[in-house]
């Protein structure tokens, strides 16, 4: 049987959501009260919001720079846009829909012609981003509930990759590798596919930090340091509209990051979910004891705030936005793995 890290999300999160709805039951919140959690976001960042709103919610200083091609912009304006980015920060560039999800739909630009053919795969807003290339990177989860942070896990993201034997070409040895989908595609077109890598060398496949997307998560929990600890303390104690979810962030090694020496990919909100559960190494059991902790919390965390003012839509209205998004997103998604 699969472990369930390769479950359908559907299947895997059902226990979670049930849960959840107790607890919103529990603490007499409805569904759309969870986002109170995070009352400083757009519908506290549940998959309807802007990432780049949520970002811009904190102060910037370890964050890549990142701006917004509006929605509403023309393909040119666009591309105006981002070629004024990319004069000022350079290539690559990395492209994503302002409302994205598990890696679906990142594209990285290395030229003016690769931005040209790229970005007419998006249909909404898209997020323009420096390229980072630090070698390492983790999804670390922050809460805070009655006025005290804390980490509440961490993830580390190995990204696949295979060593070469001297004979077989990357992409032969690529379609070998037991976490390969059809998703790779979104990432290997970068690769020349036809090249021997020599005995021993590896060779790494992929930029996107997704286990959806063929990334190895480990639980590194244990490793949090308390300088790492403050240094995300640093970023998000400060808005206090923001108390659930989960910072991505890369650093050039595993000792800078545990020295707190990190930048921050982007936030992630009350959709958060504390990724490390995907270890391998931990049993179904396991898993499911960290993850319904976090719907404790989160339940426990919008109720605290539950009198913070928000705008909300209707659940009806959010679930259409969800699936329109989720419908744009997977376009995108298909368009970009099939650019090449």
């Amino acid at each position: 049987m699969k472990h369930h890290e390769f479950w359908h999300p559907r299947l895997f999160e059902a226990p979670y959501y049930l849960y959840l709805g107790w607890q919103c039951l529990r603490h007499r919140i409805g569904i759309r009260g969870l986002a109170r959690a995070n009352y400083a976001l757009d519908h506290g960042e549940i998959g309807i919001g802007s990432k780049v709103e949520t970002q811009f919610a904190f102060d910037q200083a370890r964050f890549l720079p990142t701006a917004l091609l509006h929605k509403e912009d023309s393909t040119e304006a666009k591309l105006t846009k981002a070629g004024d980015f990319a004069n000022e920060h350079g290539y690559p560039l990395i492209l994503k829909p302002d409302t994205g999800c598990v890696g679906k739909g990142i594209a990285r630009c290395d030229n003016d012609r690769e931005l040209a053919a790229t970005l007419p795969a998006y249909r909404g807003a898209v997020i323009v981003q420096a390229f980072n290339d630090y070698p390492v990177e983790y999804g670390v989860f922050y809460l805070r509930e009655n006025g005290v942070s804390e980490i509440s896990g961490m993830n580390r993201k190995h990204f696949p990759q295979v060593t070469g034997d001297g004979v077989q070409t990357i992409g032969q040895l690529a379609k070998k590798h037991p976490r390969r989908t059809d998703h790779w595609n979104l990432f290997l077109q970068y690769l020349d596919l036809n090249a021997v890598p020599s005995i021993d060398e590896v060779v790494v496949l992929s930029f996107v930090g997704s286990h959806t997307m063929g990334c190895k998560f480990t639980n590194d929990t244990t490793k949090v340091t308390s300088e790492l600890a403050s240094s995300i303390f640093s970023i998000c104690d400060p808005q206090p509209g923001f108390n659930f979810g989960r910072l991505d962030v890369k650093a050039p090694s595993k000792e800078a990051l545990l020295a707190g020496d990190f930048v921050v990919i982007e936030v992630n909100g009350v959709a958060s979910l504390p990724t490390h559960i995907f270890d391998p190494g931990l049993s179904l059991r396991e898993s499911y004891s960290i993850f319904l902790y976090h719907a404790r919390k989160l339940a426990a965390i919008a109720a605290e705030h539950r009198h913070e003012p928000m705008v909300l839509a209707s659940l009806k209205e959010i679930i259409r936005r969800v699936s329109e998004n989720q419908e744009a997103l997977n376009s995108a998604h298909q368009r970009i793995i099939g650019r090449n």
